[in-house]
């Protein structure tokens, strides 16, 4: 079963492998809460994904959060029909870092990941090692913070091609496409609410033996949480079939983590919150 579960976490947190302008619209006059908290540059028509970026990067303007803690409920959705549940522990350090506790903790089984390299651990030992880049952690976290030059160069690992970009609606609200022309539902390509500039869908494909594999992962609820919009849930769409759900629960932003928490040579010893 475990197994089983390293795989999910694999396919969910580390999806790839590796082998600006802006023009003036006019923005609506309606108070709805939604337009007044709008992010910076919600009232432009940016014009190229690397002012996409750049814009993302600035919404905070170097008041990000810095860390967040969280428990996570997985349902994993098997092609039968049946639904298996899970939960995970999350350590997040923006930018780049992530620790996944597979619970119970006492299996001491999961995976650290840090600066696009993770490892996974099982029964406390570490059992892989490799290249990896999670698209969720660098489009919802790291792209507020980290250098621009430096997400741009992960999305183009993750084979987003920049020069594609376009103004489509998703769920009745505008969004900035970024990688796919209209019509284009299997190219990698990421969806960018632009009133808030935060994701909302990422697709991407990929290759199992000669099976192609088309991840359609939808951003489903964000909150505000102490002045941040937190994604607290994701749907993650395989082949046009529902693959897994991930809901977040006590959410912790900015506390002091353990020492060592990303560490691998002390992967057995960081506790988690009860």
């Amino acid at each position: 079963m475990r197994s089983g579960i390293l795989f999910a976490a694999f396919a969910v947190a580390g999806c790839s492998y590796f082998k600006s302008g802006a023009t003036p619209e006019p923005a609506p006059s309606s108070g709805t809460k939604a337009e007044t908290s709008r992010a910076p540059g919600a009232g432009l028509r940016l014009a190229t994904s690397a002012g996409l970026l750049r814009a993302m990067h600035d919404r905070y303007d170097g008041k990000f959060l810095k860390t967040m803690s969280f428990l996570q409920n997985n349902t994993a959705y098997t092609p039968s029909g049946t639904e298996v549940k899970s939960q995970w522990y999350e350590h997040i350090e923006v930018p780049g870092k992530l620790r996944i506790a597979f619970l119970p903790a006492a299996t001491k089984s999961g995976l650290v990941q840090v600066d696009n390299k993770v490892a996974s651990f099982d029964n406390g030992i570490r059992v892989d090692f490799r290249p990896s880049i999670n698209p969720l952690l660098l489009l919802t976290a790291d792209v507020y913070v980290a250098p621009v030059a430096g997400v741009t160069r992960d999305l183009d690992s993750l084979h987003v091609d920049m020069e594609v970009m376009r103004d489509d609606e998703w769920e009745g609200q505008p969004v900035y496409v970024v990688g796919a022309k209209a019509g284009d539902s299997t190219s990698n390509q990421m969806w960018v609410d632009r009133d808030h500039l935060r994701l909302v869908r990422f697709v991407q494909r990929s290759r199992a033996g000669e099976r192609n594999i088309v991840s359609d992962i939808r951003v489903l609820n964000y909150k505000e949480i102490q002045g941040f919009d937190i994604p607290t849930e994701f749907l993650i769409i395989r082949n046009g079939r529902p693959f897994w759900r991930e809901q977040y629960a006590d959410v912790r932003i900015n506390e002091q983590l353990p020492a060592g928490t990303f560490d691998q040579a002390r992967w057995n010893d960081i506790p988690i919150p009860k």
